[in-house]
Parts: structure tokens; sequence; C-alpha cells
């Protein structure tokens, strides 16, 4: 119900105002934009002295825009295949959806009782028995919109929705350790910290999305680590000098094991768990001409490009992943991709 309403109110909107929207402005990187002392400064000039910033305001507004393209499509959507299904059974678009709604079972008294329970301290009443009818309506409310989603949802399901809209898809390149053939159809470039915890639980989705696709997707690791997590760029350097050995993704495996305990005695330990030559290990970790510090600070100049702000980040085929999200968020986007590749 939410989401026709939402339609009716924006398509309102976008009759009354389509005249009034501006046009985005069309800037070359050639264009005049000041002058000094009669010689010109060109758009150019602006945008590399903000570089930074600039990609960060274009990839805001590209993401905005498509959210708000997405919310848009998902409604149209919505209210088409409503108004199919209600034609076909002979009721208005309204009396269908009622008829759907109703169908949504009232909240029992022990889902009642477990809302109060739970958030007890934060109500206006410490009373149950007062605060039962705003809970119920809340519960109700809840019910009626799982209810309207799960008649959208079963309606694509049968009209074989399929949505084209474009993703925002983000320059990032794909250098560095990798696991998957480099000819797979799904690169996913993942930007991380080996003592973020949320990092390691991402690293085991990681794992099964591997597991779910096998060769059809390649994975690319690059260090983002963060400034408040004092051993995260000792462990990123521990992971760089294993790959000088050929060992990367078993130390990569390993740290994540083990976040707790990445000191640098730790991180020792770890190099022989994993059958470094000690020595080796020793001496890449020294780091005397910051070879490794250059590379870890050219990987995040590269998340930080894209937006990166945190960690985890992912971006599969390009296509931002922001944080430790379900298998399911991967699928989606990967089960696209395949479509679209003819390789599903």
């Amino acid at each position: 119900m939410r989401g026709l309403v939402a339609l009716v109110v924006l398509v309102a909107a976008a009759q009354a105002h389509a005249q009034a929207c501006p046009a985005g402005a069309d800037l070359k990187a050639t264009q005049v934009v000041a002058t000094i002392a009669g010689k010109p400064v060109k758009l150019s000039e602006v945008d590399a002295r903000a570089a930074s910033a600039v990609c960060k305001a274009r990839i805001t507004y590209q993401q905005a825009l498509h959210d708000v393209r997405q919310e848009a499509l998902d409604a149209l959507i919505g209210e088409r295949l409503v108004e199919a299904a209600a034609k076909k059974a002979g009721k208005s678009a309204q009396a269908f959806v009622e008829a759907e709604l109703a169908k949504a079972p009232p909240p029992s008294e022990a889902d009642v009782r477990a809302v109060f329970d739970q958030y007890k301290d934060r109500m206006p009443s410490q009373d149950f028995d007062e605060m039962r009818p705003q809970i119920e309506q809340a519960l109700a409310g809840r019910a009626k919109q799982d209810a309207f989603e799960a008649m959208v949802g079963r309606l694509r399901d049968e009209a074989k929705v399929s949505v084209d809209l474009p993703p925002v898809r983000l320059p990032v390149e794909p250098i560095g350790p990798s696991r998957g053939p480099k000819d797979a159809p799904v690169t996913i470039v993942s930007f991380a910290d080996f003592e973020c915890p949320y990092c390691g639980r991402a690293a085991a989705t990681v794992e099964e999305v591997r597991a779910k696709y096998g060769d059809k997707v390649r994975v690319v690791f690059r260090d983002f680590p963060l400034a408040f997590h004092a051993s995260a760029v000792p462990a990123a350097k521990a992971a760089r000098c294993a790959d000088a050995q050929g060992k990367f993704w078993a130390m990569h495996d390993r740290l994540f094991e083990n976040q707790r305990a990445l000191t640098p005695t730790d991180l020792t330990e770890h190099a022989k768990g994993v059958g470094l030559d000690a020595a080796k290990f020793a001496a890449c970790m020294e780091d005397k001409d910051d070879a490794l510090q250059k590379a870890i600070d050219a990987d995040m100049e590269a998340g930080k490009a894209v937006g990166v702000e945190g960690t985890p980040a992912f971006f599969v085929n390009g296509v931002m992943v922001s944080g430790a999200q379900p298998v399911e968020a991967f699928v989606e986007i990967i089960d696209r991709e395949l479509k679209g590749k003819g390789k599903k």
C-alpha cells in the first residue's frame, strides 16, 4: 500500500514540476570558469585541485540518482502488477489490495507482550494494558506491509518481471592478490582491514560466495587499514610479505581467524604457521625502503577515490557492496551480472 501511495505522489509531482526541473550543467573540462589578470582558469584545473572531493561528489550523485530511480521503478512495477491482477479479478486496485491486506493475521498476545517486554524501558508508560493498543496497531501495520510486499513479490514472480536499470559502476582496478581465474565473468574487489571484526565476518561470506559460484568469480584483495586499528598496518604488511613467498591467501585466512592475535610476536608465529621462511619474512617486515607502506597507501587512495570510507567494502564488477552484508546481497548482484553476460 505504501508503495502505491508513494508512486501516486511521485507521478503527481513529476507531472506538476516536469517543466520546473533544471537541466544538469553541461560543463566541459576546457571551459573557462575564471580569469586572473587576463589568464584563464579552466574547469579541468579546478577539478584537478579538488580531484578526490569532485570524484566523491559524482559518486554520491550517481548513487542517489540510481536509488531514486530504483524506488520509483519498483513502485511503478508494483502499481501496474496490482492493476492487472485487480482487473483480472474484476475488482478495483484499491479493493484488490484491501482484500489481500485483510489476510494479514492479527498480532497475537504473545507478540504484543514480547514487544512490550523488549522495549518497556523506552515506552511512555510501564503499564502493559495502557500500551497494548499502540503495540497492536504497530504490529498490525507491519503485518499489512509484509502482506503487501509478499503480494507484489508473488505478482512479480508470476509476471516474470525483468529489471534492466543499469547499476552504478565505479572504476575499481582489480590489482592485488587474487583467487579465481582472471577471465572470470565476475570480479569482486575487496577493501579490508585485518583487525576489523566485520571484515573477518565478511571474509567468511566471500568464501561462501566462492563455494557457490566456483570459477565464475574472482576475488581480489586490497588493503584499507583503519587508523584506529593499531595492528592493521603491521598485519597488512605481514600479508604482503607472505605474498612475496607465494602464501598470501594462507596468511590472509590465518589473520582473519586470529584477529585478536596481531602483535609483532603473533605475526611471526603466523608466518611460521603458514610455512614462511622466517629470515625472509623478518627482513621483509622491516620495510626499509617503505615499499610495503607505499603499496598499502596506494590501495587506500584507490579506495577513497571510489567512495570507500570504512571496511569492509566490496565492488562486484564495479557495483559497490558496503559493510558486512549477507551472502544474498552478493548473490543478487552476481546472478544479474552472469545473466547479463549469458553465463548464468
